[in-house]
């Protein structure tokens, strides 16, 4: 595989170990200083052995394939609410890059919050739990990714990000699961200049974990400036930090931009990737860590509300 993100072995610290005051110390700390590397150099990572299996993952993505290709006026009795964030957002509906045309692409969002009502599609009864459990096991994961960030900066806590995400699942929380879809392009002509299936972002908050299938058409911006390919790797998750940690580390680990273009060889090849969008609470402060005024405290909730009002 050639891809300039690095790869981290995550067994020392992955989901298959139960009680990680167990974990080997050692082998921790290693993971903690690969992630540090990955996240100050590129702001990307793939992790493997990380304790999700492909069986899990391609469960989440045949129930979305299965509401995604439902009729249109099916899916709109699920859509999602301008007054929360769960729920189904048709083609043309987002923008992550205002430059550009609407995105061309479908999405899903379940956040569980007091923000936000739960919406899940009646039509497709096994799409709630299919989506549910694959929410849990993403919580727990970040988690684990968040205890060893905290490692890596020499955090005197190494709970303290798991303390800023207490309510995720159970309170006021906008952390989000959004399984997304990118139909085939039926006619190329249709397409209008510079609209691709992502415009060019950064993503709101903390960290977000990322799946993507065979298709590929992610590329991240790299230090230079330039967007290169991040292809799929097998049993890995690609794992990217949030502007609101990069505020929090006064701009020691990048909340790299990325997108997805339309593929050139094939308009008609389907896309799809399921991604968990991990939030620090809502009334969450975020200031630098080292006590500089790089940047200005803001709340995570008024930071995401921004975010929704440039992209919706």
């Amino acid at each position: 595989m050639n891809s300039f993100i690095p790869c981290v072995d995550f067994a020392g610290f992955g989901l298959d170990i139960e009680d990680t005051s167990q974990a080997d110390p050692s082998s921790v700390q290693k993971i903690a200083d690969q992630l540090y590397s990955a996240f100050t150099n590129v702001g990307f990572v793939y992790l493997k052995n990380y304790g999700i299996s492909p069986d899990e993952l391609e469960k989440v993505l045949e129930v979305s394939r299965q509401f995604f290709t439902l009729p249109e006026d099916i899916k709109r009795k699920s859509e999602r609410a301008e007054n929360g964030n769960s729920g189904y957002v048709c083609q043309g509906r987002e923008s992550f890059n205002r430059e550009r045309p609407p995105d061309l692409r479908e999405s899903y969002n379940i956040t569980p919050c007091e923000r936000s009502k739960l919406v899940f599609p009646q039509d497709l009864p096994e799409f709630e739990a299919v989506i549910t459990e694959y929410y849990n096991r993403c919580h727990k994961l970040a988690m684990r990714v968040l205890h060893v960030i905290a490692i890596a900066l020499k955090i005197d806590s190494p709970d303290f990000f798991e303390k800023q995400h207490k309510y995720i699942n159970c309170g006021a929380n906008l952390t989000t699961l959004r399984t997304l879809y990118y139909p085939p392009v039926q006619d190329p002509n249709a397409v209008l200049p510079k609209q691709i299936r992502c415009g060019e972002h950064s993503d709101y908050g903390s960290i977000t974990l990322l799946w993507q299938d065979a298709c590929g058409g992610l590329e991240v911006m790299n230090n230079k400036g330039e967007y290169q390919s991040v292809p799929p790797l097998n049993d890995a998750v690609l794992i990217n930090i949030g502007d609101l940690m990069q505020r929090w580390t006064s701009d020691k680990l990048l909340s790299a931009k990325h997108r997805v273009l339309v593929p050139e060889d094939n308009y008609m090849m389907v896309r799809q990737s399921v991604v968990y969008f991990v939030h620090p609470d809502d009334e969450c402060v975020v200031v630098p860590l080292d006590g500089s005024d790089l940047y200005k405290p803001i709340t995570a909730l008024q930071h995401v509300l921004d975010k929704f009002d440039e992209t919706y």
